[in-house]
């Protein structure tokens, strides 16, 4: 005789407002974003760990990111790498020439090292020579308008890090990676499988809930 035995499917997580979103940053705790078809690993970049950058290097695509305001990308001599890219919908928008910290760093890629540049662009003491170019993190130029309305990924991060830890501008973020298909990026069922074994919030501000 055979039995059959149904296993149920895991409980749907509930996707976070982004008032929760930021309470998780100031914690000092990465968190999970979604913003359209994109979903992200974020972290406040002027506190950013070691093994937090390790996380988001191991569970992302390993393009990291750190969205930055405008003015500070001015005043840390931050040109974008392709000006002509004006659509805020295409991938690159924004991204600007790659960096190392100067100090600090050997390679620059390990993930003490990442971190390291992305404390040192979230620092308001840094300066145009505080960075070696090209290198291996990207700053993101986020300029007024595209913050205000939150159209990237890169400004829905920047103003939850803002808010999160006021006196250090910067967020670092890189896209989250399939549990179910690694060959992909992540869609809701990977980012809820992934903040339920490690205890990440989950945060959706355009959304109430996630259904």
């Amino acid at each position: 005789m055979t039995t059959s035995v149904a296993y149920a499917a895991p409980t749907r997580m509930l996707w976070s407002t982004a008032a929760e979103g930021m309470c998780a940053l100031a914690r000092g705790e990465l968190i999970i974003l979604r913003h359209c078809a994109r979903i992200v690993l974020v972290g406040c970049a002027g506190t950013v760990t070691t093994e937090q950058m390790a996380f988001v290097i191991r569970h992302s695509t390993g393009f990291v990111q750190v969205a930055l305001h405008e003015r500070d990308c001015d005043r840390l001599g931050l040109p974008e790498a392709t000006p002509s890219l004006r659509t805020p919908s295409a991938p690159g928008y924004g991204q600007c020439v790659t960096v190392d910290a100067s100090s600090g760093t050997t390679t620059g890629i390990s993930g003490a090292e990442r971190a390291h540049t992305a404390r040192v662009l979230g620092d308001p003491r840094s300066g145009v020579d505080d960075f070696g170019r090209p290198g291996h993190v990207v700053p993101v130029r986020v300029n007024p308008d595209v913050l205000r309305d939150r159209l990237t990924v890169a400004a829905s991060a920047l103003a939850l890090t803002d808010i999160a830890l006021p006196g250090f501008s910067g967020a670092v973020f890189a896209d989250l990676e399939g549990v179910s298909d690694p060959t992909n990026t992540a869609g809701p069922c990977d980012a809820e499988a992934l903040a339920r074994r490690y205890g990440l919030t989950l945060v959706a501000p355009d959304e109430q809930t996630e259904r």
